[in-house]
């Protein structure tokens, strides 16, 4: 491992902690100033890092799976294929014989999922939402999802992997903390409407929704506007790696102006979106600047924090 690499995550969590009062400070002010009351709960973790004493045995046991995970011997390769949303990328077994860098097990689990205290968060948001329907797109490991999942309303969740050699493992993995998950095996496009088709069948509005796994303009702003429609009268969305490229940062940056949206909140990794239905865009809130280090267009596959 580079010197680099092993010292960027050390320093992540020294800025957080500095940071962390700061932040603080910050979030009772917007919750004074008429920012949505329930998120306070969640954003309050990310400054704290304090998480419900009842929920302490789910987190530990998604990351005793996820460290299960991570010791397996499996490799895999990325195979990209040209979409009408953009360039998509397919994770397959390294023995497929697809070209480019061998990804180990441990690679997939502790980089390209999310990491613990994200993944409490989006417990958390869950929780603040009393979410009785959860959409992921984009399962992976099935980690972030398991987390989702976990909440305390025992949702309906429904996630999308189009990698047909770690869906396996995100059902397993979500088997694990929940008998109310369903992995749809398809490409983003059109396993979001056949998610979005078993939501109606079953008169389930979407709650919470987890944009993931294809991280490029066109196909967010697709996502999120198919979305939208289908969201309960108070629902958020949660888009990942909002800093990632240009591309995503320009994608974050329109759908916050989005009418409809009470609330947009830069959580630094995350970017949420308040939904009220309402006729016109709401307040937009910058919490990142407390929560990491987010350049946009990093070469990392994760920026710092």
């Amino acid at each position: 491992m580079r010197a680099g690499s092993a010292i960027r995550p050390l320093l992540g969590r020294l800025y957080r902690r500095c940071a962390a009062p700061f932040g603080l400070r910050a979030l009772n002010d917007m919750l004074v100033n008429g920012f949505p009351a329930r998120l306070g709960p969640p954003l309050r973790f990310l400054f704290t890092q304090q998480f419900p004493i009842e929920a302490v045995g789910i987190a530990a046991r998604i990351e005793e799976m996820r460290e299960e995970i991570s010791r397996r011997s499996d490799t895999y390769r990325f195979e990209y294929s040209p979409t009408t949303l953009g360039m998509a990328r397919w994770l397959h077994h390294a023995s497929h014989g697809a070209a480019g860098p061998v990804i180990p097990s441990r690679r997939l689990a502790n980089v390209f999922s999310v990491p613990r205290h994200w993944g409490q968060f989006l417990h958390l948001c869950a929780d603040a939402f009393a979410a009785r329907a959860i959409l992921e797109i984009g399962a992976c490991l099935g980690i972030s999802g398991a987390y989702l999942a976990s909440a305390r309303q025992r949702a309906r969740f429904i996630t999308i992997e189009g990698s047909p050699a770690i869906a396996p493992i995100a059902e397993a993995t979500l088997a694990a903390v929940t008998d109310r998950a369903e992995v749809i095996r398809a490409p983003f496009d059109t396993g979001l409407e056949e998610a979005l088709a078993r939501f109606a069948r079953e008169q389930l509005p979407i709650d919470v929704a987890f944009i993931d796994g294809h991280h490029e303009e066109a196909a967010t702003l697709h996502y999120v506007e198919t979305v939208i429609p289908r969201l309960s009268r108070e629902a958020v969305v949660i888009l990942d790696d909002i800093h990632l490229t240009p591309g995503m940062e320009r994608a974050w940056q329109s759908l916050a102006r989005t009418s409809g949206i009470a609330a947009a909140v830069d959580v630094g990794r995350f970017g949420l979106l308040v939904w009220n239905a309402g006729d016109t865009a709401g307040a937009r809130y910058d919490l990142s600047g407390y929560t990491g280090w987010w350049p946009v267009g990093t070469s990392e596959h994760r920026p710092a924090g």
